[in-house]
């Protein structure tokens, strides 16, 4: 880099920060190379003297900070002493600010005193000593102990992330050794603070010991025994920071206050949840103990919904979280153990979690506390059942039981929403963050049913039996009663239909519920819970008609969306059940669809149930019901289409009919599993259909040949039709294809190439459809290869999701039906040729697909003469191709892709394949410059030796791919 001016440093500094961010990015990239240059040890300083503004004293102070880290092999032995002094006299200078500039440097020496460990072994000592006693003139005390905490915090954070060459845990060992040091200063000087008023200054200070041992167990560790006394001084701090203000204050907690509490919180986790603490179990029980004496006066009194002091309250209950969440082994011997006091610290700690748990007020917005209790939950039964002696287990499970009766009550409260009155509290951050409480409210009801099993419906019923008895005397008190309906919703999975006595009194609830005198989400989640127990209803069919009613009942309301989800679950897994409600459900269907008040997306939803109804209809009844709810689709359609408009509003009312098409395809099959039904051979009212309106879809296709989502839909509906009947759609092969060819001349896209597939798929084995199939997987490669031929090579990543679509459909075809192998007529060699350009390609889709093409392409190739030559002709290119895009081509995250090929070259050309790989690999700087000849060697006899470890191949191509990059610093490999 050529000589730097300073002035012209300055000036690009403040045009850096006072500049918009175009030129910012410009000026950023010349100031980092500036700052990697060796002239930077100079200009650092010059750019820290005094009167200069202070965004140049910071980046001066930025670029020491810089050097230090990166370049400290730059800094000649002789010069090192220097180098303090002027650090510390830099210190000196700013100690009267900017803390911004002063920060900076205080890390600054942090990182020295981290390089010069094993040159001034005592260097931690002296700056102790050093500003400890105030012994640097016109600095005061507190601004000396500032920069103390500051040089002492930022050691072990530099010792994770400066450039040395000393080894990370030989460092971390040696600086593990000033951990006693560093707690025993910061203890001492919290001790000298508590009998003395606090100040703004004290209470920063006092912040910056408590995080100053929080950072040096969280990075370098310290046994739990030796932090005892740092645990009683960090408690008594928290004690002095709450209750003066409770006794004597106005209730609540002042800035400093929280923030001093919360810091020694956050450090009292670092400490009881450190790796090796678990070998220390009386210790941690000490501990533990310590928390809650200590602590649990504080959540006693902050026990109460929109509290003041709620944020200690939410880093206590972390405390006590985390605690017992690290030292679980610790809580389940307690349970087994006969050791008193272990029991009654087990019981303490579980019900002061649920007590978070129980917390007063609706989550987020009352209070912020009850959601980090729920992963114990899960931990705690997770323990419990994976505990290895039968007895013990045993003995757990008992004990826990209760406990997670009463957390099911606790979380039925837990689950209610807010009502009318508080919404005007709530914002959509609030809600949203409710509805994912809730979800996890609803896991944790099936931890509960993992403890209590069947026993959970009768703690539910218990609580449904409170909620009627409040709606009785307070009939617009509806959140406790849909709180205790989403429950019974979120076990609905466990019980099957054996289960007699609590879920067909939920029914008859269900049944009863007055849901026009109540919010309209009671019937919201009456809803989805009827669609959840239709397993069970599927073996109590009686109560199958009250289920009906009511899911017309929310077909009808604002709830329409539930009701389709729950009609569509109740169709799809009672479809015999529903044969004799078959006819006035579909008319019930049919009215909500032409009231136009239901959304698209539910209108869509509900013809998946009426697909289901009508095929319980009889062949005779079903023709009019297509006539008059399927036939409006169509002749929307036809009017479109007539009418050759292309507005945007023509082209979302086409995805929506298609999408009905689509749906009612999907479920629409009179060939059912009923005993009635068996000896009646019918034509398919899908097939019916299709023959009837196939050249609505073919205009479609013409209409719309530029619009990728209508092509979507339409090959949707006919793919569905097809995945539908199977066989049964034969008849109307010979029509798909002629869509599908029209549609591929006039533009190949993705959704006509999957149809393809899937019709050449599930028909080529047939005798009948074969030379059919042949003929339309002929025109699929065709007009593929005549859209690679119209695009420039260099362009073809504007074609990469195409490349992708039919690599990975002719992937799959290979793979399922080899025999299309067997047709000679087609252009093989292009195939493989256009699958190595498509390797080439930075997109990882299109990497994908043609690799996986090429595996299935190779391992089947062996049973075809024709394409074992297309092998051998294209190996040595295949090869190329791949070890380039190893090399340097293809992004690194991708290069493992490649190990599939490999693996398949390998064993049905080994031979071969060891030819080719050492030909290539023989050509000079190929696939770089930067791969020697042994090394190339080297992973040339790996990649051939490697012919089942598909593991430890990608691993020698992912090392291969990193020292041909250059990258071995950044990612080291063996």
């Amino acid at each position: 880099m050529d000589p730097i001016d300073v002035v012209r440093l300055e000036e690009a500094v403040v045009d850096f920060y006072r500049s918009n961010s175009q030129n910012q990015a410009i000026t950023h990239e010349w100031l980092t190379e500036a700052q990697t240059s060796p002239q930077a040890w100079q200009f650092s300083w010059q750019l820290m003297q005094l009167g200069k503004s202070q965004e140049v004293q910071f980046f001066g102070a930025v670029t020491l900070h810089s050097k230090l880290m990166k370049h400290w092999h730059e800094v000649p032995p002789e010069s090192r002493e220097e180098l303090k002094q002027k650090i510390l006299e830099t210190i000196v200078r700013f100690a009267g600010g900017p803390k911004i500039v002063l920060n900076r440097l205080c890390i600054s020496l942090g990182a020295y005193i981290v390089h010069m460990l094993d040159e001034w072994p005592r260097a931690m000592e002296e700056v102790i000593e050093t500003f400890k006693h105030h012994r640097m003139p016109n600095v005061t005390a507190d601004i000396q102990l500032w920069i103390m905490l500051e040089v002492l915090q930022a050691i072990p954070e530099e010792a994770q992330v400066i450039h040395t060459s000393v080894k990370r845990v030989t460092l971390r060992a040696e600086i593990g050794k000033r951990v006693p040091l560093v707690l025993h200063t910061c203890e001492g000087y919290l001790k000298q603070q508590m009998n003395r008023v606090w100040d703004a200054e004290t209470y920063s200070n006092m912040i910056r010991a408590v995080k100053c041992v929080g950072t040096w167990i969280k990075n370098i560790g310290y046994s739990i025994e030796g932090c005892v006394t740092i645990t009683v001084v960090l408690l008594e701090v928290v004690h002095k920071c709450y209750w003066p203000c409770i006794r004597a204050g106005d209730g609540c907690m002042s800035a400093d206050e929280n923030e001093l509490a919360e810091a020694c919180l956050k450090t009292l986790v670092d400490i009881i949840i450190q790796p090796d603490c678990h070998n220390y179990p009386k210790t941690a029980f000490v501990m533990i103990k310590m928390y809650l004496d200590s602590l649990s006066e504080i959540t006693r009194m902050e026990w109460k919904p929109d509290n003041d002091n709620e944020d200690i309250i939410v880093h206590i209950y972390m405390l006590f979280v985390s605690a017992v969440e690290r030292h679980s082994t610790l809580l389940l011997s307690g349970i087994t153990s006969s050791d008193p006091d272990l029991s009654v610290l087990v019981s303490r700690v579980i019900q002061e979690i649920l007590r978070c748990t129980d917390k007063p007020g609706i989550y987020p917005v009352e209070e912020s506390c009850s959601a980090m209790a729920m992963a114990f939950w899960y931990m705690l039964q997770d323990e419990v059942f994976a505990m290895p002696v039968e007895e013990q287990k045993l003995k757990c499970w008992e004990y826990i039981k209760p406990i997670y009766a009463h957390l099911t009550s606790i979380l039925v409260r837990k689950s209610e929403q807010p009502d009318e009155k508080s919404l005007d509290k709530w914002n959509s951050d609030d809600l949203e963050c409710f509805r994912c409480y809730r979800q996890d409210i609803s896991d944790t009801f099936m931890y509960c049913y993992d403890v209590l099993h069947d026993y959970i419906l009768v703690v539910l019923a218990s609580k449904l039996d409170e909620a009627l008895a409040d709606l009785q005397v307070n009939p617009t008190h509806w959140t406790k009663l849909e709180a205790c309906i989403y429950s019974f919703q979120s076990v609905a999975e466990h019980f099957g239909g054996d289960e007699s006595r609590q879920i067909p009194r939920l029914m008859r609830v269900l049944a009863e519920i007055p849901y026009e005198k109540l919010n309209v989400k009671v019937l919201g989640t009456a809803l989805e819970t009827v669609g959840s127990y239709c397993n069970w209803l599927m073996e109590n069919p009686i109560y199958i008609p009250a289920a009906i009613n009511l899911l017309v009942r929310g077909l009808n309301s604002s709830m329409s969306a539930q009701a389709t989800l729950g009609l569509k679950e109740l169709c799809r897994d009672c479809q015999l059940q529903l044969k004799p409600y078959a006819e006035p459900l579909l008319n019930a269907c049919h009215s909500c669809l032409i009231t136009g008040r239901m959304k698209n997306s539910d209108s869509v939803r509900l013809m998946f149930s009426i697909g289901k109804l009508m095929s319980l209809l009889t062949p005779e009844e079903i023709p009019k019901y297509l006539d008059i709810i399927v036939s409006p689709c169509f002749e929307e359609l036809q009017v479109i289409c007539q009418s050759n408009s292309k507005t945007p509003a023509a082209r979302i009312r086409t995805i929506f009919r298609l999408n009905m098409i689509s749906t009612l395809f999907s479920s629409l099959n009179t060939d059912l599993d009923d005993e009635t039904t068996k000896e009646q051979p019918t034509v398919q009212p899908v097939l019916l259909v299709m023959q009837r309106t196939m050249p609505i879809f073919r205009r479609i296709a013409e209409i719309w040949v530029e619009e990728i989502d209508v092509l979507e839909a339409a090959c949707s509906a006919m793919k569905h039709a097809i995945m539908n009947l199977r066989s049964s759609f034969q008849p109307m092969l010979q029509d798909l294809c002629l869509f599908i060819v029209a549609s591929f001349q006039t533009r190949c896209c993705a959704p006509t190439m999957e149809i393809s597939k899937t019709a050449i798929i599930m028909f080529y084995k047939d005798e009948e459809c074969k030379p059919l199939m042949q003929q339309l997987l002929r025109e699929f490669i065709q007009h593929s290869f005549k859209v690679f031929e119209n695009v420039p090579q260099q362009n073809f990543s504007n074609i990469s999701d195409t490349m992708e679509t039919f690599f990975g459909c002719s992937s799959q075809i290979v793979k399922k039906i080899p025999q299309t192998l067997e047709d000679t007529t087609v252009a093989y060699d292009r195939l493989v040729y256009y699958a190595q350009r498509c390797m080439t390609l930075p997109e990882s889709g299109a990497i994908r697909a043609s690799i996986q093409f090429m595996t299935h392409f190779i391992i089947h190739s062996r049973n075809h003469e024709h394409i074992t030559e297309v092998i051998l002709n294209t190996g040595e290119q295949t090869m190329t191709t791949v070890m380039t895009c190893i090399g340097y081509l293809t992004p690194r995250s991708q290069v493992d892709k490649f190990a599939d090929i490999f693996l398949a070259l390998n064993k049905k050309y080994p031979a071969e394949m060891a030819v080719w790989l050492k030909t290539v690999m023989a050509t000079p700087n190929f696939p770089t410059a930067l791969l020697n000849d042994a090394e190339k060697k080297r992973y040339t006899t790996l990649i051939i030796k490697e012919k089942v470890n598909k593991r430890l191949l990608q691993q020698h191509l992912s090392e291969m791919a990193i020292k041909a990059r250059g990258l071995t610093e950044k990612f080291p490999v063996n």
